[in-house]
């Protein structure tokens, strides 16, 4: 069987980001029996939550697994920072270009809406 793709015509792009700094919504938060809590959230590169890990009993909220993405965190709701969300597709090859882990590859694996964060995995020899 032939399947005919339009491959051939797809626009291949590169688009670059950095790890976004770690958010702090609040000083602490308070849980259903009153007690106030400070609590990691999303944001920065989350070096012991994976894609695939369970995404209950950690003592954090909105964990985001891997490396969290952005372009620009003054402008998250910006036209560039938009592009960068719109053109990095989930299964895209995402690669380090600079610093220690130079060269390293990774994968797209998701989206953050709200705060506009790109989801990259890489494998732990990689971390």
């Amino acid at each position: 069987m032939n399947l005919k793709t339009n491959e051939s015509r797809l626009v291949k792009m590169a688009v670059q980001g950095k790890p976004a700094n770690p958010i702090r919504f609040a000083e602490f938060e308070l849980d259903a029996d009153g007690h106030g809590h400070s609590l990691p959230s999303v944001g920065g590169i989350t070096y012991n939550v994976k894609v695939g890990d369970t995404a209950f009993g950690w003592r954090g909220d909105h964990i985001e697994p891997g490396v969290s993405v952005i372009l620009d965190e003054e402008k998250r709701a910006g036209r560039q920072n938009m592009a960068f969300q719109f053109l990095a597709c989930i299964g895209n090859e995402a690669m380090v270009i600079s610093g220690s882990a130079k060269g390293a590859k990774g994968t797209v694996v998701g989206h953050h809406g709200g705060v506009e964060h790109l989801i990259v995995d890489f494998d732990a020899k990689n971390a």
